[in-house]
């Protein structure tokens, strides 16, 4: 019920929404200023883009964090340059909900709680309630599965720590996906009972599930120092994380997308050429933040906090990712994927049958090698050797 003095979201952008579309229809426009005057709450909510989910979306590894996420017992890292920030969508708001290291459970309805902070779902209801929400976008999965884990795994391999990530993971990890996938699903479907409860129809704003990049590729400039360029990953590994772990992720994605009735935005190619280490660019051209190593902290199991702030979107990963959606939000079609374009940033463009075909011709690579471990000792002893015995001869 709407009283005088007072509007409640839900009833008042309904009917905003139903006067415009009226209006629009029949030319009454006397209806909104006359016989239908609106209360100002309703006419005067401010519009928004909310984002949702993991570190990969709340800007984990961009810096600028918000005030108390960046501290002991907060560490969601919310960006002020996080993608959801740099859309170039004309709203009034850009929110960010999303915190690092939230799996499906932290955002459902009557899930758990993350470092003091309710539900992602949750806080979207106040949100809704009082803005106009044009936008959500969802980026969650990778936690569920354990990313993190993966890629401490491909970064002890790099060590001869532990076997190959891709033999410990090419086999456990669509058995993850495959459970994680209706926790995804469930998620979607709490989203749409938030908006529907305020007030919005489906067809009132867009929901967008993203996927996930690949910070890392094989064509690595780096050969013996990976390790202090940040990219301490096994080329062979490396390779199977590209081509393998990234589109397995984003097939299971976009299933759970088509089957909830949402957009999906494919993030799989949204690194080409721009990786930690990739050749031909330096550390100042990536897109992704690259590993700061302890070998001690790995080998004593204390290696998961270094991942959670590596091998993530940077700031400029993030402003690039953020052309991408404001540019899939102005498309139609339920699913799309960002890629380099000539002038080398991101733009989105719609995915095709055609388009999954070439992907996976262009994913079916061989599979290389990485040097043998003793030979690569032979060639860096012979390298100091000679330098040793150059040094010598000039008098050093």
């Amino acid at each position: 019920m709407i009283t005088d003095g007072a509007c409640y979201r839900e009833g008042c952008l309904l009917m905003s929404r139903f006067l415009r579309k009226l209006t629009a229809a029949t030319g009454a426009a006397f209806l909104l200023t006359g016989l239908f005057a609106l209360p100002a709450h309703a006419a005067e909510a401010p519009t928004a883009i909310v984002s949702l989910g993991d570190s990969y979306i709340s800007g984990e590894a961009a810096g600028d964090y918000e005030e108390g996420t960046d501290q002991e017992g907060n560490f969601c890292h919310r960006s002020n340059r996080a993608e959801i920030h740099s859309t170039g969508i004309d709203v009034d708001e850009s929110i960010n909900l999303a915190c690092s290291g939230a799996t499906t459970d932290n955002v459902r309805l009557g899930g758990t709680p993350q470092n003091g902070e309710a539900p992602q779902a949750e806080r979207l209801r106040e949100v809704a309630k009082s803005h106009d929400v044009q936008l959500v976008v969802l980026s969650i999965g990778g936690n569920d599965v354990g990313f993190s884990d993966l890629v401490l795994d491909c970064i002890k391999a790099y060590f001869r720590l532990g076997e190959r990530c891709q033999d410990k993971w090419a086999d456990k990890l669509p058995a993850e996906l495959e459970q994680a996938a209706p926790n995804i699903a469930r998620s979607l479907a709490d989203i749409r009972t938030v908006m529907n409860d305020a007030g919005y129809a489906d067809g009132d704003y867009q929901l967008v599930l993203q996927s996930y990049p690949s910070p890392v590729t094989e064509k690595n400039r780096y050969t013996f120092t990976k390790a202090f360029e940040g990219c301490p990953i096994r080329d062979d590994d490396a390779q199977w994380a590209r081509t393998r772990v990234v589109s397995q992720f984003a097939g299971t994605l976009s299933g759970v997308a088509a089957d909830a009735g949402a957009r999906f935005l494919d993030l799989s190619h949204a690194f080409y050429d721009r990786e930690v280490c990739a050749e031909g660019i330096d550390h100042s051209q990536e897109w992704a933040k690259g590993v700061d190593i302890d070998v001690g902290q790995i080998q004593n199991g204390a290696g998961s906090n270094i991942v959670q702030q590596s091998m993530h979107p940077n700031e400029l990963g993030h402003a690039q990712f953020g052309t991408c959606v404001g540019g899939f939000f102005g498309m139609s079609g339920s699913a799309g994927r960002c890629l380099r374009g000539p002038d080398g940033n991101l733009a989105a463009e719609p995915i095709t049958t055609a388009t999954v075909q070439q992907q996976e011709r262009s994913d079916t690579v061989p599979r290389i090698a990485e040097p043998e471990p003793v030979s690569d000792k032979k060639r860096a002893y012979a390298k100091e050797a000679k330098q040793r015995l150059l040094d010598r001869i000039h008098g050093n």
